[in-house]
């Protein structure tokens, strides 16, 4: 095997694996954007490993939970003041398979935007559905997988005996 062969051979490995991994670095973005939104410091995740105190936590949860202000605990209850009301149990579970039938391939933040919620509210929400075998994420777009129950239009399940629309 010629060096212009290896090299050839070289390069399509390359560009293969930044194909693969693109997706993966895409979701990592996301979760920097995430964690410093919950003022988590991804270089503080990179460190080492957090010693256990003899109350059972970490000594670094202990001394960040002295540490919490009276500024950060109005900020926190002023959110929770100005937080909309909750959704119904399951709301946004039908609302996300509804969004994600009338578009395979949709991102969490566009169904985000789209029902006008943080997308990180939707993590938890397509997880259960990835678990249940309902969903399944293609790169960063979400797709139906197996059989999903029929949803009406407006994004809530049909009632029992009633057809789906």
């Amino acid at each position: 095997m010629s060096v212009v062969d290896e090299l050839t051979q070289l390069e399509e490995h390359v560009q293969r694996r930044m194909r693969e991994l693109k997706p993966l670095v895409d979701e990592y973005s996301e979760l920097e954007v995430v964690a410093k939104r919950l003022g988590i410091s991804p270089a503080a995740q990179d460190s080492a490993p957090r010693r256990r105190s003899k109350r059972g936590g970490t000594t670094a949860s202990r001394s960040a939970s002295k540490a919490t202000s009276k500024s950060s605990r109005t900020r926190r209850a002023t959110a929770r003041a100005t937080r909309p009301t909750r959704a119904r149990a399951g709301k946004r579970r039908d609302d996300v398979l509804a969004a994600v039938k009338r578009r395979p391939g949709v991102t969490i933040r566009e169904v985000g935007e789209e029902l006008g919620v943080d997308p990180t509210s939707l993590y938890r929400v397509v997880h259960g559905l990835q678990s249940d075998g309902l969903v399944r994420k293609d790169g960063r777009g979400l797709q139906l997988a197996g059989s999903v129950p029929a949803i009406a239009d407006n994004g809530a399940s049909p009632a029992a005996g009633e057809p789906a629309s």
